[in-house]
């Protein structure tokens, strides 16, 4: 129960066996109250992305409360300011304080995580979709939570979700590698604003795990690759990885609780890969 009398908003947690849902339960488990957020509309605009919707997000929230901690499932674009306000603003009413923010929405179009498409055919539109999705959200969901943990003085945790494709070159994903590299960067620049605070920031960047967006990603690229398999694509990238498995999201769930908790107390700025030792080699 390391985290018994906290509050925790989790975003991006609207998708049933997603990291986002495993961030939440085990925050619960742990012992925090846990705002669950998520898109909850359909994006017409937007035909591969797959959002989750209110029904999942009721579902998540549900399995969430009944670690014994109350749930609140609320509607919002992160990448819209005014509703990330009004999300924020939200959580405090219900529970009158913010001590933990997870920033784990995320996703793109056009340039990855599911599409793979070069640099000179990415749409503009595509690309800054992208960008909002997996950095603008954070940029926004820290601000406004952040300003909310200075004024209550208690401190707080800001636990952001990179990606292993942040840190190098992935063919066709320059849209979300870009904007997961941005998640790291601004992870170090909140880390030092908010240090005098005693707010922490650090992130983590999740390499190949068992999600639906995951499983969208190799079926997309056994549809573009000759003659191979979904199983076959996912035994291609498993063969780069020293620990030869996909993680569960409940591995990633469980590195962003101790982000989250006073066994982090002395990190701040970090980002830790947690991928089988696919960035070691």
């Amino acid at each position: 129960m390391r985290l018994d009398n906290r509050v925790a908003v989790v975003t991006g947690a609207g998708r049933s066996q997603g990291i986002g849902e495993a961030i939440a339960l085990r925050l619960a488990r742990e012992g925090a109250r846990v705002a669950v957020v998520d898109l909850c509309r359909q994006r017409p605009d937007l035909p591969r992305e797959k959002f989750g919707q209110w029904e999942d997000l009721l579902q998540v929230a549900k399995r969430v409360s009944e670690n014994g901690r109350p749930a609140l499932p609320l509607k919002a674009d992160v990448t819209n300011e005014e509703e990330v306000a009004a999300m924020v603003a939200q959580v405090i009413a219900e529970f009158g304080q913010i001590d933990i923010l997870c920033n784990n929405a995320g996703g793109g179009t056009g340039a990855g995580p599911v599409d793979s498409t070069p640099v000179v055919d990415v749409a503009l539109d595509d690309w800054n979709y992208t960008l909002g999705a997996s950095l603008t959200s954070t940029f926004l969901c820290s601000k406004h939570v952040a300003r909310r943990m200075i004024e209550g003085k208690r401190g707080g945790r800001i636990v952001n979700t990179s990606s292993t494709a942040a840190g190098r070159g992935v063919l066709g994903c320059s849209a979300y590698s870009a904007a997961k590299l941005g998640v790291v960067s601004l992870t170090k620049t909140l880390a030092m604003e908010l240090a005098p605070y005693n707010i922490t920031v650090n992130a983590f960047s999740p390499g190949i795990t068992k999600t639906q967006y995951v499983q969208q990603r190799i079926e997309s690229v056994a549809a573009s690759a000759t003659g191979k398999s979904p199983s076959q694509v996912l035994s291609d990238w498993l063969a780069t990885v020293p620990l030869r498995r996909a993680a569960s999201p409940e591995e990633m769930a469980s590195v962003a609780a101790f982000l989250a908790s006073d066994d982090s107390s002395y990190m701040t700025g970090q980002t830790l890969n947690v991928d089988g030792g696919l960035t070691a080699r």
